[in-house]
């Protein structure tokens, strides 16, 4: 790749930070979900594969198209979430999803449990 930098004979690359798409962290997941697509009358199962404050991704059988819009029905840390957004990608039977509105309780739900994904995992490998 062009501008990478390479180490021991081509066989480990980094990426300069100008090459990095996302600007927000997201944690993986693996959370069952539910889809309602706009103007639908039926939720779609689906499961969330990551989470971030911008976005997240998913796993569905459900036809999606890049622009659709649609409500994202999930718990987190029990708590119900319901998150409307646009499909922003699709590949194959994974989608990505942008946030079009959530509220500021739903953004410190979702960054409390980022921070807990990355963090507290640190905490317990040390004791």
């Amino acid at each position: 790749m062009a501008g990478d930098k390479t180490l021991f004979n081509e066989s480990f690359s980094v990426r300069e930070a100008a090459q990095q798409k996302r600007k927000k962290a997201r944690a993986q997941v693996n959370i069952p979900a539910e889809i309602l697509l706009d103007g639908g009358t039926a939720n779609q199962p689906a499961t969330l594969t990551d989470l971030g404050t911008g976005g997240l991704s998913l796993q569905c059988r459900t036809t999606l198209y890049p622009g659709d819009k649609l409500k994202v029905l999930f718990k987190l840390k029990g708590t119900a979430m319901s998150l409307p957004g646009s499909v922003a990608r699709v590949s194959g039977k994974s989608i990505g999803v942008q946030f079009t509105s959530i509220s500021d309780e739903q953004m410190e739900s979702i960054q409390s449990f980022i921070h807990s994904t990355f963090f507290d995992k640190d905490k317990r490998s040390l004791t």
